[in-house]
């Protein structure tokens, strides 16, 4: 996707111009979850998330490319390290899960699922979190 300066300056604001920015928001965490558990994350997994997200936001061409620019941007802080881990990331998840239980429906494992490539150990720690998030939704929804 080429640069574009108002998704850009819309995404610095999105937290009051995106329509249910906080659902989108979780929505980044978990792919980011997902994608942030590979080694060497690829242009490939985002070219995928936006696939994704056309079928999540099917005729919003700016809250997909909003998805996939907060969920690059997740992604980023877990590999840097120096502001979020893979794990502070999930509690984050859990934390949002808890408070909003009506978060449980938004997350689609057969989306999830296709994720799941890369060498040995990347498939393994993202297993990991797959099996985490799915413990999870059955226990918010157990609550329900």
């Amino acid at each position: 996707m080429p640069f574009n300066f108002k998704l850009t300056c819309l995404s610095i604001f999105r937290e009051l111009l995106v329509y249910h920015h906080k659902s989108l928001e979780f929505r980044a965490k978990v792919f980011a979850a997902m994608i942030g558990a590979k080694l060497d994350p690829k242009e490939e997994d985002f070219e995928l998330l936006y696939e994704i997200a056309g079928s999540i936001y099917e005729n919003d061409e700016t809250r997909k490319k909003f998805l996939v620019k907060a969920t690059k941007e997740y992604v980023a802080k877990v590999k840097k390290k120096d502001h979020l881990t893979l794990d502070a990331l999930l509690l984050s998840i859990d934390k949002d899960l808890k408070a909003h239980k009506r978060y449980a429906s938004k997350i689609d494992f057969s989306h999830l699922r296709r994720f799941l490539t890369g060498c040995e150990d990347e498939i393994l720690v993202q297993q990991r979190v797959y099996e985490f998030l799915i413990t999870e939704v059955k226990t918010i929804l157990g609550e329900s």
